[in-house]
């Protein structure tokens, strides 16, 4: 039987529902930092993640995202901005370019805890593949947050986009048991807007999460996401014709933060840490 434009017209509309459901809920998780940069001006600086592992609590971010501003980070909760306490670690700024801080300040996460939702393990994914091979992007491009009448105004982007299957890892220095590559050139389609089109400008959105919806279709989305890894990177090529998006994965992440923070979860069997590097084996 064809497909009529009014059955895909149908389709999309209950995507779009689906993909809505999900991204709100992955927003609980979600978080955008700001700092004052060198102009005294206060602005959006990335994305992040937050988690909990072992009764203690954490923001996952890209490492470039924080270069020169670890200890000039700072969040919005209600009307007022918040300075992060705690010890950050990191990786170098390529590559794996992961960064994650262990909050310290017992006031500080209680705070967090009553506007956010911290991710558990139960909320990640190891897998390297997603049932229907596309994976949902959420982060707070810089682009669409405007500081203005002494208040900030944040826009998240919701993005669905699919593996790159073809593009040559090797060829950058990276490891699919490490890495995702996701393809964002040509036409995409988001949660706000269900229509294909063009991928805005995701300045900012590094340190947000990428996440595997499962079956968002049939069962419940806010259930079905899970965290697949951290987006670290736009990569462009073809004199900007095509778009690629590279993410680390949360197997990487987590054994990252396994080391750096002494957290008493499994070694993993499939990535190995040598200093501040990360390579899969």
């Amino acid at each position: 039987m064809a497909i009529t434009p009014e059955t895909l017209e149908l389709f999309q509309q209950v995507k779009a529902q689906q993909l809505s459901i999900a991204t709100y809920a992955i927003l609980q998780s979600t978080i955008q930092f700001y700092w004052y940069n060198g102009d005294d001006r206060f602005e959006a600086l990335g994305s992040g993640v937050l988690l909990t592992i072992d009764d203690r609590y954490f923001v996952a971010t890209a490492a470039h995202v924080m270069k020169g501003a670890t200890s000039n980070t700072y969040v919005v909760l209600g009307d007022y901005e918040v300075k992060l306490a705690g010890k950050w670690c990191s990786t170098k700024p390529t590559v794996i370019d992961l960064a994650v801080l262990e909050l310290s300040d017992a006031p500080q996460i209680a705070e967090l805890q009553q506007a956010y939702q911290f991710l558990t393990l139960d909320d990640l994914s190891l897998r390297q593949k997603t049932l229907t091979g596309n994976y949902l992007l959420v982060g707070y491009p810089a682009t669409k947050t405007k500081v203005y009448g002494g208040a900030v105004h944040p826009k998240p982007y919701f993005l669905q986009a699919p593996e790159a299957t073809d593009f040559d890892l090797a060829s950058k220095g990276l490891q699919r048991g490490a890495h995702l590559v996701l393809n964002a050139t040509g036409l995409v389609v988001s949660a706000p807007n269900p229509d294909p089109h063009k991928t805005p400008d995701l300045e900012g959105i590094s340190g947000g999460g990428v996440w595997d919806t499962g079956n968002y279709l049939q069962r419940d989305p806010a259930q079905e996401k899970k965290l697949a890894g951290i987006i670290t990177e736009e990569m462009n090529s073809g004199r900007g014709r095509q778009r690629h998006l590279l993410v680390t994965r949360t197997a990487v992440l987590l054994e990252f933060m396994r080391q750096a923070f002494g957290l008493s979860i499994p070694v993993s069997t499939t990535i190995k840490t040598r200093q501040s590097q990360v390579v899969a084996s």
